[in-house]
């Protein structure tokens, strides 16, 4: 499983290489200071004729600890989205709402909550 995992999230860190990476949210208020859990996104760096699905690559990092993970998010149905693969010492359920909200607004024409 964990070749299996690894093999996903690198073949995304492979195409997402000139990707840009977009700050998603940064959590100071449950962390006394000077503690912080920051959550960064990396879309897959491909040309799409309809921006209505990506794989994005989400990496989490900070005094929770870190999680990696490899998300398909679907623009036009929110509710298909899906983690395609996870690892880390946190699980996908532990990614903030507000992270994915601020996702789907950088990366989907609509802007709706996940």
């Amino acid at each position: 499983m964990k070749n299996l995992i690894f093999s996903a999230v690198f073949g995304l860190i492979a195409s997402t290489a000139s990707a840009e990476t977009i700050f998603l949210y940064e959590d100071t208020d449950d962390l006394p200071p000077p503690y912080f859990q920051s959550w960064r996104a990396t879309p897959e760096d491909k040309a799409f004729d309809e921006q209505t699905d990506r794989e994005v690559f989400i990496r989490g990092e900070g005094k929770l600890g870190e999680f990696f993970g490899v998300l398909y998010v679907d623009c036009e149905q929110p509710e298909y989205s899906r983690w395609l693969v996870s690892d880390g010492f946190l699980d996908p359920e532990d990614v903030p709402v507000q992270a994915i909200r601020n996702l789907r607004a950088a990366i989907c024409d609509s802007g709706e909550d996940a």
